[in-house]
């Protein structure tokens, strides 16, 4: 359980598609504010990646980014709470940290977690002192609503990444997604499925009805989707009718379930639309996104040669709706 809870977290902070990224002047003046309001000398925004303690933000800081044991924001993440520190070298805790008693020699820290609006603990908002300092609650609150714009900018990079009508992921933002599920199995063997579906009917709605009629069947199906899915999930427009949908930290044995689940959904939705759905598990040899794409991609032509009631897996194998049998 631990493990997965860490695997979701890191999941989480990936998704931003923040690490090891350029300064920008949105995370620069929090942290302007933090120093100046809190007057302390080191302040840093603080993203827990893996092993690695990385600064997308810092005033006084030297290194971009510290081993996760020597943090004291490593603390904060873990404890999911504010942390006070008012003298490390009197702190059972920390007093044997390396950045206590040797350069830069740290005396005291005030930080707060980097929450999600789903619940992952990304890092933390952080301010540093070479001496010891004390620290009232409205100053903890104060680093608390700082921290919330923090998230908020991280928010706002994701919404750049949307199609206008249905709220689903751009087939470019969707694409980094995928390929971050895909490091995700390089690096810790964690499985995750691709889910693409087509939308019938589009195409004569919109030559009979006209566009309007058609965009409006697109946003009534795919918005609703949008809403429901888990954000460790993703729903990307990939063109045209065309849809996927990125089930992370899902192995073979809950897809099937999961892609069942989703065509009975869309159909219970839209019960004049028939939907053309395939599923395909990532495997060793998809080193990029669109390896996995074209695969998930020949499930779908698969399945739309056999009847409307069926999917197919990435063997080829079509799957009865309403049984869940071969």
């Amino acid at each position: 359980m631990q493990f997965e809870a860490e695997a979701a977290r890191q999941f989480a902070l990936e998704r931003y598609d923040v690490l090891d990224s350029a300064a920008e002047d949105c995370f620069d003046h929090i942290t302007q504010a933090v120093k100046l309001a809190l007057d302390v000398p080191s302040v840093g925004i603080a993203f827990l990646d893996g092993d690695r303690m990385w600064l997308k933000s810092k005033i006084g800081l030297a290194a971009s980014e510290i081993p996760r044991d020597c943090s004291f924001s490593n603390y904060t993440i873990i404890q999911n709470r504010p942390t006070i520190i008012e003298d490390a070298r009197q702190d059972a805790r920390f007093k044997d940290n390396p950045v206590v008693h040797s350069s830069p020699f740290y005396r005291s820290y005030i930080g707060v977690p980097l929450v999600t609006p789903d619940g992952h603990n990304i890092g933390a908002l952080c301010a540093t002192d070479l001496v010891p300092r004390q620290y009232c609650d409205e100053n903890v609150k104060w680093l608390e609503r700082m921290a919330e714009l923090v998230i908020h900018e991280l928010e706002l990079r994701q919404q750049a990444k949307k199609d206008r009508l249905t709220g689903a992921l751009t087939r470019s933002g969707f694409a980094v997604e995928v390929q971050k599920a895909i490091s995700l199995h390089e690096r810790q063997g964690i499985k995750s499925t691709l889910v693409i579906f087509d939308v019938d009917l589009y195409k004569m709605v919109s030559k009979r009805f006209g566009s309007p009629s058609g965009n409006a069947l697109l946003r009534s199906i795919i918005q609703p989707l949008v809403r429901r899915l888990r954000r460790s999930n993703y729903i990307g427009r990939l063109g045209g009718t065309q849809f996927a949908v990125l089930l992370t930290c899902t192995a073979e044995e809950k897809a099937r379930q999961a892609t069942e689940n989703l065509r009975r959904e869309l159909e219970q939705a839209n019960t004049d639309i028939f939907f053309d759905v395939s599923f395909c598990e990532i495997s060793p040899d998809m080193g990029v996104c669109e390896d996995w794409l074209e695969q998930a991609n020949l499930n779908l032509l698969a399945a739309k040669k056999t009847t409307r009631d069926g999917i197919c897996d990435e063997s080829g194998t079509q799957y009865n709706m309403a049984s869940g049998t071969g």
